[in-house]
């Protein structure tokens, strides 16, 4: 067994999606002068390595804290699209998803993270690779990059209008041997929220 760490570093001012807010970390007590050490953290939930629920782009009341575990845990496996602009489906997907119900994508676009391309010139997510999508019954969906669309967002309501819950920000899909069979791990926080920061870890069996 191994394990592959798939999420970005909560540091402050990290990179978030542009128009959101900073992050901010704090070393706010320090052992040397309190005799204890603590940090404090304000940040919103769409930062680093994350999982959108149905609620942020849908009109529910339908926290995170709400969905069970298994939404984020299970068999997963890897579609590569490096070179792509826009992911549309083809036969051989169907292949590689299987008898999965999580969908990783290796885009590339990981090592270009924190730039302005990375925000800017991401690849995107066809229809028609949606809809194979809900047809198979995934009910994960990530990727190595910050947003399976852009502006007006139509992508993201249709996935998670159909309940397809949403990856952002992954990171070392490159380092998930090819053809290996493996779990991802993705948990949230337990947050009355419409989406969290995730520790995402792809577990590898074989």
């Amino acid at each position: 067994m191994k394990l592959i760490d798939l999420s970005r570093e909560i540091i402050n001012n990290m990179p978030v999606y542009p128009g959101d807010n900073s992050v901010r970390l704090c070393h706010s007590q320090k052992f040397s002068e309190d005799h204890y050490n603590n940090h404090w953290l304000e940040t919103g939930m769409h930062v680093g390595t994350h999982v959108d629920g149905v609620m942020h782009m849908t009109d529910v009341c339908e926290y995170i804290c709400d969905y069970s575990l298994e939404n984020f845990y299970g068999p997963a496996c890897v579609i590569h699209t490096c070179g792509k602009s826009v992911l549309e489906a083809e036969n051989s997907h169907l292949d590689i998803l299987r008898d999965k119900r999580i969908l990783l994508i290796n885009t590339g676009m990981d090592k270009f993270y924190g730039e302005e391309t990375y925000y800017n010139n991401h690849p995107v997510l066809g229809l028609s690779f949606c809809e194979m999508l809900v047809k198979h019954g995934i009910k994960l969906v990530g990727m190595d990059a910050p947003s399976p669309d852009r502006f007006p967002f139509e992508i993201h309501k249709y996935l998670l209008s159909n309940g397809i819950l949403i990856l952002e920000n992954l990171t070392n899909l490159d380092k998930i041997p090819g053809d290996s069979d493996f779990e991802l791990m993705a948990f949230p926080l337990k947050i009355r929220a419409d989406s969290c920061m995730v520790r995402a870890v792809a577990k590898i069996l074989a």
